[in-house]
């Protein structure tokens, strides 16, 4: 009875903490209720439709018409990833439009063809974004500027150049982050394309995707030595050739001005010494953005770019997650002492079983370092085949494509070591089947699918009202989650791509909630979690940094786990997993078996992967 009140109180406390991040969030990012939050969707010249999200200041209005910024986010990521440039510039006064650029978030899926070659698709549908902005009667029209981050950079200067083939020219003010200028008109000469408009650089000095350019002899320089290469000496001399610029490399935070058409035009890098994806959860960056745009724009309300307040709004975003991560555990435990559910009950709350013996403990960590290795093999494995990045029309997800062979590979071979040691050790030590709760009733599987997906409905609900009621994501940085759009084709491609997660959780469950289910020594529980969490971590942990050390210290992208690329895409599973190994073990505690926990993490890693990355139909090899 005691266990059953405590239960509540758990949950009714991680209602009442998750609801006050929720709200904690939204008043940060609306700055108090000074800034209007809306969502809406808008057309491009193709037809495709382009959802955005509108930070309106309230004293932004017809008779006084403020400054508008347009930002494009980048690849594979979705417009509440950047919320905190948005939050800055509009409690600054500015209008902030940050749209999800075609094939992401609540935009419209296209072919990969049209995605890149159809002019009329406007940027990935940034540049709509723009003239959408132009529209609005409370916005100056002489007064929009453009950001973008990565791909978004790329979205910016399609949208620059469909701004110059305009009649009515809409954007005055350019800035990049952690992403080329263009250098060159059609014919390859070297051209001021951005002509009157000024124009930021934030430079990322250990960027492994852009900045690497090459010399007269066509001879590599890398991204780290940029700002001595042609491409920035003609940037900061406004498109002259590389010649005319007075010295051997460009001055970072230098502001090189000049006059275009009786206007006074600034040129400026900003060097960061930072890795590629660092702007998305950087105040270096924001800072930069908010700067500029207060410089070249007319600032409705000066605050220094280092006077941020996004943090706090980030960290409850992310408490908020974690408030949902709780209703679910303690949903669990409140259920499973219902009269329904009580056959799924853990009668001894899971207590850890003693330390195996001398060759148990040989077994524990011999399949313990077996799995973590297998996890930097096979990820090399799938990157030296070709297959992080292949993507076809029934799995339009390449960087989900990537994931979900790592989780089947990982899943089965977790498996294999867990059964493997079953029959080669436990069931000589005594253990059974029923023991490790892998071998349960028929009407137990019902009711542990029926009690998973509540678990999993429970923190769903909670991000569906974060969007819905409080417009905000739970997320910190790379790591969180946002709604699927339940209009699109992403509610079919989470059931496709469910039943890789499924495997990876029911396998990691199994093994770390049955097989390995044992104090290493005399460790109290909750450091016995994090050892298995630890582990977990290791894999992605260590091809990240290994990968970003070498391309710092050579300035080259290391041929290693089987790609250049590998190390890229492992950053964003460094938290993931040792949090997913957590809500595995704590869910296990409330459970008499390992499949509940099991659903429930997988249903939810692959509900947050498919709902944030780049959607592309049409089969297409890049390896």
């Amino acid at each position: 009875m005691k266990k059953k009140f405590i239960a509540k109180r758990g949950l009714i406390f991680s209602l009442i903490f998750t609801l006050f991040c929720l709200i904690s969030s939204n008043l940060l990012l609306s700055n108090f209720g000074k800034v209007r939050i809306e969502t809406t969707t808008i057309q491009t010249r193709s037809g495709d439709n382009v959802s955005i999200r509108v930070y309106s200041p309230k004293n932004a209005t017809s008779e006084n018409k403020a400054p508008a910024v347009v930002f494009a986010h980048g690849l594979s990521t979705t417009k509440e990833c950047y919320a905190q440039y948005a939050l800055e510039l509009s409690r600054r006064g500015f209008v902030v439009i940050t749209p999800d650029m075609l094939n992401h978030g609540g935009s419209d899926i296209t072919s990969y063809e049209t995605f890149f070659t159809d002019i009329n698709t406007e940027g990935y549908g940034i540049y709509s974004a723009v003239r959408y902005a132009s529209d609005l009667d409370y916005v100056d029209s002489n007064q929009i500027g453009i950001v973008g981050h990565s791909m978004g950079g790329n979205a910016t200067n399609i949208s620059v150049t469909l701004d110059n083939m305009s009649p009515n020219k809409l954007i005055s003010s350019v800035y990049l982050i952690a992403s080329n200028p263009t250098f060159k008109d059609f014919e390859g000469n070297w051209a001021n394309v951005y002509g009157d408009r000024s124009v930021g650089l934030y430079y990322t000095f250990y960027d492994h995707v852009y900045f690497s350019t090459q010399d007269d002899t066509g001879k590599i320089i890398s991204a780290q030595e940029f700002l001595g290469s042609n491409e920035a000496k003609s940037f900061a001399s406004f498109g002259q050739a590389p010649s005319a610029f007075p010295g051997d490399e460009v001055l970072p935070g230098h502001t090189y001005s000049t006059d275009i058409n009786g206007k006074q035009v600034i040129r400026r890098i900003t060097k960061a010494n930072e890795i590629h994806p660092k702007p998305q959860g950087g105040s270096g960056a924001v800072a930069s953005v908010v700067d500029f745009f207060q410089e070249t724009l007319e600032a409705p309300q000066y605050k220094l770019g280092s006077m941020q307040i996004w943090k706090f709004y980030s960290i409850a975003s992310i408490l908020g997650l974690a408030g949902a991560l709780a209703i679910c555990i303690f949903t669990i435990a409140v259920l499973t002492k219902t009269k329904f559910f009580s056959s799924l009950k853990a009668e001894d709350n899971k207590q850890l079983r003693p330390a195996p013996n001398k060759k148990g403990k040989i077994w524990f960590w011999s399949l313990t370092i077996l799995n973590c290795a297998f996890a930097f093999i096979s990820i090399s494995l799938i990157f030296n085949k070709g297959l992080g990045y292949f993507v076809t029309n029934q799995l339009p997800q390449q960087t989900s494509n990537i994931y979900a062979l790592w989780a089947l590979a990982n899943g089965l071979f977790m498996l294999f070591t867990s059964f493997g040691s079953y029959f080669l050790y436990g069931r000589k030590e005594g253990d059974t089947l029923k023991q490790w709760g892998v071998r349960i009733p028929f009407i137990d599987v019902i009711k542990s699918i029926l009690l998973a997906i509540i678990g999993i409905l429970s923190v769903l609900a909670v991000v569906y009202i974060a969007q819905y009621i409080f417009q905000i994501d739970l997320r910190y940085y790379l790591w969180g989650m946002r709604e699927l759009p339940l209009d699109h084709l992403y509610l079919y491609l989470f059931f496709t791509y469910l039943p890789f997660y499924l495997l990876f959780g029911i396998a990691v469950s199994i093994a770390i909630n049955s097989a390995y289910y044992s104090k290493i020594g005399k460790e109290p529980t909750w450091l016995n979690d994090l050892f298995f969490a630890f582990m977990n971590m290791i894999p992605a942990l260590v091809i990240t940094f290994v990968g970003y050390y070498l391309f710092a210290k050579t300035g080259v992208q290391q041929n290693i786990f089987g790609s250049t690329f590998t190390f890229t895409y492992m950053i964003n599973a460094i938290p993931v997993f040792p949090i997913a190994i957590l809500v595995l073990r704590r869910i296990f505690k409330y459970c008499n078996n390992p499949y509940i926990p099991g659903i429930i993490v997988g249903s939810l890693l692959c509900f947050m992967q498919v709902a944030s990355v780049f959607t592309c139909h049409t089969f297409m090899f890049m390896g």
